[in-house]
């Protein structure tokens, strides 16, 4: 009966997670957006009992072809007298154990159903609680991990990559004008063209207010400014829609960008990038500059 202590551990455990998935899932809504550790250790608990429970149902599903076999040579034998009788216990047993392991296969079937529809939702939670809801793309705490991971990255392996700041011109007046539900329209059709316009491989977050940042991996700056000067183009190029009334406006970026030096940390590479993002400013807007080390301030304008 070893197997079936063996299965009565596996249930009572992944009751135990259910409960527990259920109670921080429970417990997390109606609560501000946030990574929850918690969360985060239920759902690495989840994922491992799903690897182990696939696991058991191979094993399960092997020893009852393995008992099927046995049946069918205990049943093929030749046999007179009271062998008969053992024979018909034997088989009588094996058809207990089979019915038993189909039982058991059914219960982890369901079991791991409930564990996947768990761990979608502490995935989408976790989801939503990275996305910046008016934008659709990657909200600010989302941002910051993502450029420490870079930056970590480039020190230990020397990787480049570029950062983009761009904020929207004149969006104070686009809210006056049009009202803050049109400027609310101009942020969200931003951030879906955006999605649009970089590689896949580019990472996309909403920085604050009208601003917007881009991460460029395993980029290095003149092919970044490239990038973002298409971006800049695109983006002048288009009308967004800012009201029920079919009301457009054109909107357009003045963008800084910035590349990893040596010694960079979050504040000095941030820096840069507003350096150029400010210069873009200071230049008539809906231009891109970036800092060059041996060149100070350069960039591209229309």
């Amino acid at each position: 009966m070893q197997p079936l202590a063996y299965v009565a551990t596996w249930v009572m455990f992944s009751v135990m997670v259910g409960v527990t998935a259920g109670y921080f899932l429970g417990r997390g809504r109606g609560k501000p957006p946030g990574i929850d550790p918690q969360r985060e250790a239920t759902l690495a608990a989840i994922l491992e009992l799903l690897r182990s429970t696939e696991q058991l149902s191979n094993d399960v599903d092997s020893h009852s072809s393995q008992m099927q076999q046995v049946s069918r040579d205990v049943g093929g034998l030749q046999v007179t007298g009271e062998m008969q009788h053992a024979q018909q216990t034997v088989l009588q047993k094996i058809a207990h154990i089979l019915k038993s392991n189909q039982r058991l296969e059914d219960d982890l079937v369901c079991a791991r159903a409930k564990m996947n529809e768990q761990a979608e939702e502490i995935d989408r939670t976790r989801c939503e609680a990275r996305t910046d809801a008016l934008s659709g793309v990657a909200n600010r705490k989302a941002f910051d991990e993502r450029l420490q991971y870079l930056l970590s990255r480039w020190r230990r392996e020397h990787k480049p990559f570029v950062l983009v700041l761009a904020d929207i011109d004149h969006f104070k007046r686009i809210n006056d004008t049009h009202g803050h539900q049109a400027g609310d329209r101009v942020v969200s059709h931003v951030g879906a063209f955006l999605r649009q316009c970089v590689r896949p491989t580019d990472y996309i977050a909403r920085y604050g207010g009208d601003e917007f940042a881009l991460l460029l991996a395993d980029t290095e700056l003149d092919e970044g400014m490239e990038l973002v000067e298409i971006v800049r183009c695109a983006i002048a190029r288009s009308n967004f829609d800012i009201g029920l009334r079919g009301e457009q406006a054109a909107v357009t970026f003045s963008i800084g960008v910035a590349a990893t030096e040596e010694g960079d940390t979050v504040e000095t590479i941030i820096k840069r990038a507003d350096m150029g993002l400010y210069k873009s400013k200071q230049g008539g807007r809906n231009q891109v500059q970036c800092h060059r080390p041996d060149a100070g301030l350069s960039g591209a304008a229309v």
